[in-house]
């Protein structure tokens, strides 16, 4: 199940990471409907690179079925989705989902007190408060 919610991660990243269709919404396709624009943009970026499916699988280490496979919509595992991009150049696509780590909270208020100086407020003998005298009983 995790692997999955990572994997529409970087499918929904790869999809909209290049080139935003002002006509497309990949919030509202299916899954099926982004593989295959996924797979598209696959196809696409190998015939730019002027590469048959057999030079993109012996470049990236695919299979020439799990290529065309991906290129008619079928899912690909993470490894091959990074395997194609290297061999196509375009590891940069995975840029957005990677993105900058933001520290945790834990992390950020200890970053916020490593600057703060610590002072030591000194009080003058006429500030300072007389103890209270409690008075004895008598019994």
């Amino acid at each position: 199940m995790a692997i999955t919610l990572g994997i529409s991660k970087v499918i929904c990243t790869f999809a909209a990471s290049k080139e935003k269709t002002s006509n497309m919404d990949i919030y509202a396709m299916t899954d099926g409907a982004l593989m295959k624009q996924i797979g598209s943009k696959m196809k696409e970026l190998r015939i730019i690179n002027s590469m048959k499916q057999s030079e993109l699988a012996s470049a990236s280490g695919v299979s020439v079925f799990t290529i065309s496979a991906v290129e008619n919509g079928k899912a690909p595992s993470m490894t091959v989705m990074i395997q194609l991009l290297r061999a196509l150049g375009h590891l940069d696509y995975l840029d957005q989902f990677l993105g900058e780590r933001l520290p945790s909270p834990i992390a950020y208020a200890k970053m916020l007190n490593k600057n703060k100086l610590r002072q030591r407020i000194k009080i003058s003998a006429q500030d300072q408060i007389a103890p209270l005298k409690v008075a004895e009983p008598e019994w």
